[in-house]
């Protein structure tokens, strides 16, 4: 499994990547299961005790790997760390239904009726009683706006549900399988990156833990809308462009293809990641142009041609499908001017600046959604990761204790890694392809969300969820500053940063684990799930 395939420099993972599949599909299975079965209509306490020990059995099963020396091995261990978070996902989806903590969910009202109803589960359950997309003007009813492929295959999930002799109420209830299922394999996916990234050790396991454990794709896999998709896909095309960057041909061009257009089919925002793409594979055609071998030009203009023909159709669909029919171009629908959650009569400064000490909130770090108690986007997005929207009443001191001084290591950190991150791509180390694609992905990234809260001028623009892709590349600086800093750190230090830096990679280390120690304790403890 270490060795690398000839000529690519690309490890093989095959292996463990199937185990972890397979012991996803597995579990969601037996979640599929317990939602459409009469588990889920037990008492709450009932469950959490099932949960309790079937987490009692895994952790069991780790001593006995550790004291048998079975954890040794690189695989073994993160694919025990990846079962671990499927595990945590799978309770999050059986403790939570169909209607906690959700976004622009809606709702549904059965076969029997000829209500069409709004938000996402509107808009599947039109899909799943009229079996045709949407007739309408998408943007007359909340989220039909958007790409209908997260929705379709919601509504082959629950066709499939159906015909299995599943309820419907527990059908719909099912929804929240597919998002399970792709919130875990976003983390295989990330598992693959640090991989062609050729990290390893702690590197690997840091960088793939704030993934694992970090609380945004766990409330995100109990949810029913596009953007657990949407951020798998991107994830993929982060692989897909490190893959193909390091062995160029057709079939990984392909692969991209696809990954880029059914990303956009689900929402169009997985276009972003096409910019540095665009640059890279300029990067590329510059250099085949400077060989003047013409066979190769010819090549490469008929693959970046294939590229095309295959990406366009697919993820300009939905777009040309809106124009012509209805005349209608891309966008969202807004809530008004009215809307407690408006922020446009806020300074750009006060909304995009840096935050004032106020602004964090500190004393209580919990999205309040009015604009008028906080309009800051980053102030929005740091709460949101954490805490998603909810904003408590009830919390014991103790566990408001633990929420401000985790609160406040993620604003340290988050700065921490950010900068990391930079720092880490511009070293000689780094391949100048990779340096490019990862450093203008993140800063385009960046700068789309700014774009866009600025557009559509609303606190719940500023949510998390909308830039949870950067969750990989965070993944990455930590992966690559253990690899620089600590892993290869073995010449001589040079000049007071060669020094500092190993130290500096240790704090932070040590405060990413704190922070993911006690987010997860916080979320124990706080019953709300």
């Amino acid at each position: 499994m270490k060795m690398l395939l000839k000529g690519t420099g690309i490890p093989k993972i095959k292996q463990p990547v199937t185990i972890q599949i397979i012991l996803i599909l597995v579990s969601c299975l037996f979640v599929a299961i317990g939602q459409g079965s009469s588990f889920f209509e037990t008492s709450h306490y009932t469950k959490v005790l099932v949960l309790t020990c079937i987490f009692l059995a895994y952790f069991a099963f780790l001593f006995y790997l550790k004291v048998t020396k079975r954890l040794i091995s690189e695989d073994t261990a993160v694919t025990m760390m990846i079962f671990l978070g499927v595990l945590i996902r799978c309770s999050y989806v059986l403790l939570s239904g169909l209607y906690d903590r959700q976004h622009d969910a809606g709702v549904y009202t059965g076969i029997a009726t000829d209500f069409v109803n709004p938000g996402h589960i509107g808009y599947i359950e039109y899909i799943y009683k009229f079996h045709k997309l949407p007739d309408l003007n998408p943007y007359e009813l909340f989220a039909y706006y958007h790409p209908p492929f997260h929705h379709i295959l919601s509504f082959l999930w629950l066709q499939l549900n159906i015909a299995l002799g599943v309820a419907e109420n527990l059908a719909f209830e099912n929804l929240q399988v597919l998002t399970l299922l792709y919130s875990c394999l976003c983390m295989v996916v990330t598992y693959k990156i640090l991989k062609i990234l050729d990290i390893k050790g702690s590197g690997l396991f840091i960088g793939l833990a704030f993934m694992v454990f970090h609380p945004a794709t766990v409330v995100m896999a109990g949810s029913v809308n596009n953007d657990m998709l949407t951020i798998l896909f991107m994830c993929l095309i982060i692989l897909g462009s490190l893959t193909w960057i390091r062995e160029k041909n057709l079939k990984n061009l392909i692969k991209l293809a696809l990954y880029i257009g059914f990303g956009m089919i689900t929402k169009l925002n997985s276009a972003v990641l096409a910019i540095p793409l665009a640059l890279v594979f300029l990067m590329h055609f510059i250099s085949v142009i400077r060989s003047r071998q013409k066979a190769d030009i010819i090549k490469w203009i008929k693959n970046y041609c294939i590229f095309g023909i295959v990406v366009a159709p697919i993820g300009l669909s939905w777009i040309v499908r809106n124009l012509i029919r209805f005349g209608e171009k891309p966008g969202v629908p807004v809530p008004g001017e009215t809307s407690p959650m408006y922020t446009a009569g806020f300074s750009l400064w006060s909304r995009l600046g840096i935050p004032s000490l106020a602004d964090w909130r500190i004393e209580f770090p919990f999205h309040p959604i009015s604009a008028r108690a906080c309009s800051n986007t980053w102030v929005i997005m740091l709460h949101t990761s954490l805490f998603a929207e909810e904003y408590p009443t009830d919390l014991p001191d103790i566990l408001l204790i633990l929420c401000q001084i985790t609160f406040v290591l993620a604003i340290i950190f988050s700065i921490a890694t950010a900068v990391l991150l930079i720092v880490v791509l511009l070293k000689k180390k780094t391949l100048l392809e990779d340096k490019v694609f990862l450093l203008v992905g993140y800063v385009v990234m960046l700068i789309s969300f700014a774009a866009f809260v600025i557009i559509y001028p609303y606190t719940c623009s500023s949510d998390f969820r909308y830039v949870a892709i950067c969750l990989v590349y965070i993944a990455i600086a930590l992966g690559l500053g253990n690899k620089y800093y600590l892993t290869q750190a073995n010449t001589p230090a040079k000049g007071f940063f060669a020094k500092t830096a190993p130290v500096m990679m240790h704090i932070i280390n040590w405060g990413v684990l704190t922070v993911l120690l006690f987010i997860n304790v916080i979320y124990i403890f706080w019953e709300r799930w």
